[in-house]
């Protein structure tokens, strides 16, 4: 079915101009709808990093046997960031025409290679945009690009049932790099350089939405989960504590993966926290976080109730583990449980198919 058969855009509504010229939203106005199945399927898809000069051809249909495997079956595909590296327009028209090509709703969000590219992050945010309004496309997405918020993709999208929202997923932009030129935020932050984190905008951002959500949802709140690319400091705070307690589950930090997690490089986490994991918390509404950047790293931990989960790198671009490639699978249970597993292929699988 075509999405904007089964995607309602909620209208939005511009209340007031900042002073810095940008407009505030109501949270509303970044929700987007999609339909609730049963056993919800998510394919989470990482770190691919497409490029002009690559043979696209082949890393597609590489990554078409898992998105086409049994394994999969999604309703929904996640590409959560560094899609692109060094690519062009064609690059990025060709690849959104590949992924429509499967027939399934998709969405990405970005991470800090995606504007490393001879375009714009401002034009390819656009242009999905104006996608996701043709009715022939797959693409479930939405930037307001004249907001207050820092970033390039924070929207939410609604499963719905019964006219009622049942579980909601946040997309959210982790941003790309910090060099300490960001005004009006603490101290600290202004002189921070490295991988950048969430700014407190988007931490008010998530606040609001999941307030408004959960008075929405009769003063419940509505069970969440989110998807970006730069994992939280939390993350390296749980592999800590899971570590320093010898692998063994804590009051904190319990195991999820049924395999034994493994991390094979540093944590690339901002070195600072502005407070994502904070409001998580505060708002009980989230209950897992979903995170690439790391390509070599794949464990999930349930830290202080949040589920902290590295997906697969999906594509021998850039830097790999030759047994960590393909994809992740989140199902969302009817009682807003998930479970997660994992679709690993080779290169050397796809040869001896082709």
């Amino acid at each position: 079915m075509k999405n904007k058969r089964i995607l309602k855009v909620v209208p939005f509504l511009a209340l007031t101009l900042t002073s810095c010229g940008t407009i505030h939203y109501q949270p509303k106005d970044y929700i987007l709808e999609m339909p609730w199945k049963d056993n919800f399927r998510i394919l989470q898809l990482n770190d691919i990093h497409i490029g002009a000069k690559d043979d696209q051809e082949l890393q597609f249909k590489f990554l078409d046997l898992t998105i086409n495997s049994s394994e999969a079956n999604p309703d929904l595909i996640i590409i959560c960031g560094d899609l692109f590296t060094f690519g062009n327009r064609a690059t990025a028209k060709r690849t959104f025409k590949w992924l429509d090509s499967h027939k399934i709703p998709w969405t990405v969000t970005w991470g800090n290679h995606d504007e490393q590219c001879t375009y714009s992050i401002d034009w390819v945010t656009g242009y999905l945009n104006d996608l996701s309004k043709d009715d022939e496309s797959y693409c479930i997405f939405k930037d307001i690009q004249d907001d207050d918020v820092m970033g390039n993709a924070n929207f939410a999208i609604n499963l719905m049932k019964d006219g009622k929202a049942k579980e909601q997923i946040i997309i959210m932009d982790s941003n790309r790099y910090n060099f300490g030129e960001y005004q009006g935020e603490q101290q600290e932050y202004q002189e921070y350089i490295g991988y950048d984190a969430f700014h407190e905008d988007q931490v008010q951002w998530y606040k609001d939405l999941v307030k408004y959500s959960k008075e929405q949802n009769g003063g419940v709140p509505l069970p969440s989960v989110s998807f970006f690319h730069i994992p939280l400091p939390e993350y390296q705070d749980a592999w800590d504590e899971y570590l320093q307690n010898n692998k063994q589950d804590t009051a904190n930090v319990k195991l999820v993966h049924e395999q034994c997690p493994t991390t094979s490089e540093n944590i690339a986490c901002p070195k600072i926290n502005t407070g994502m994991f904070q409001a998580m918390l505060d708002g009980e509404s989230t209950n897992g976080v979903f995170v690439a950047h790391d390509h070599k790293n794949n464990w999930a931990l349930e830290y202080k109730g949040i589920t902290l989960s590295f997906g697969v790198n999906s594509s021998d671009r850039v830097y790999l583990s030759k047994d960590l490639l393909g994809g992740q699978v989140i199902e969302i249970h009817d009682d807003a449980t998930f479970t997660i597993s994992q679709i690993l292929q080779s290169y050397d699988d796809y040869a001896r198919l082709a």
